[in-house]
């Protein structure tokens, strides 16, 4: 057994390092194969297993100002690499929202885009705080199967798609999710001060997250079904297809409940007050 494990940890070292685009191999957090992994599994242990039992025979601590101040750096940090990819984007006519190849030049171009991958990267790291806040505030209802999925399975799509193909086809994903977050935050924060704009805020929000998929799944699975080839890894193509093609699936399912049904319901209410 223990010759098999080290023979696959071998394999799977060796088919990283191979394939990896060398330019990040001193950056940090991309400088070791199994740091990114470690810490979805100390992240998952620590949501799932040991935050809630060292929270069991505790209260809920008030965690409102760390939290307003992490929001802002949110917001401000999302924002920020938005208008940097903009002006990068800017800056390349050339480049094509169907189907784009990565720039894996030493130019100051290619490094550009990966950079801009790497802070993206790092911000899927950040946002794994926000389980760690539900969990110290007893909101364990909130730790829900999507959640965490969702939380993990960006941190190891960014880490790996940072190594692997940092720019290119994935920059309209980096788009749309820098902005949507620098809104989401902006939505979280006002709700920390019982603003009455966070609920009006939230409906907008929501269909404009529903609208980030539907571009995405458009976006990644035109490629991905018809075999076009622009020098963009085709799988690739099919992770990102199939990931927010989940994720729309998902997201529609609690729209539904959270709008379309509770409004349905309150209006039957409504009429039969009326009746």
């Amino acid at each position: 057994m223990e010759i098999v494990l080290a023979k696959m940890v071998g394999s799977y070292n060796q088919f990283m390092w191979k394939n990896r685009d060398l330019r990040s191999a001193d950056f940090p957090l991309l400088s070791s194969n199994w740091q990114v992994p470690a810490i979805i599994v100390v992240y998952m242990l620590t949501v799932l297993k040991f935050g809630p039992r060292f929270m069991a025979t505790r209260k809920a601590y008030d965690l409102t100002k760390y939290i307003r101040m992490y929001n802002i750096v949110q917001i401000v940090t999302n924002g920020v690499l938005f208008s940097f990819l903009v002006y990068h984007l800017l800056k390349r006519p050339t480049m094509s929202y169907v189907c784009q190849s990565v720039d894996f030049s030493k130019t100051t171009s290619g490094y550009e885009e990966l950079y801009i991958l790497y802070a993206y990267f790092v911000l899927k790291i950040l946002d794994l705080s926000d389980t760690v806040f539900f969990v110290l505030r007893k909101k364990q209802s909130q730790v829900t199967f999507l959640h965490v999925y969702h939380h993990s399975i960006m941190v190891l799509i960014s880490y790996y798609g940072t190594l692997f193909v940092p720019g290119g086809h994935n920059f309209v994903l980096v788009l749309w999710n820098s902005i949507g977050h620098s809104l989401l935050y902006l939505y979280y924060n006002l709700t920390t001060y019982k603003s009455p704009l966070a609920a009006r805020y939230k409906i907008y929000l929501t269909r404009m997250q529903l609208a980030q998929f539907v571009y995405l799944v458009v976006h990644y699975g035109r490629p991905a079904l018809t075999g076009m080839d622009c020098g963009f890894p085709k799988l690739w193509h099919w992770t990102g297809f199939t990931q927010t093609l989940f994720f729309l699936g998902m997201f529609l399912d609690f729209y539904v409940k959270s709008y379309i049904k509770r409004n349905v319901e309150k209006d039957g209410k409504i009429d039969r007050k009326a009746d």
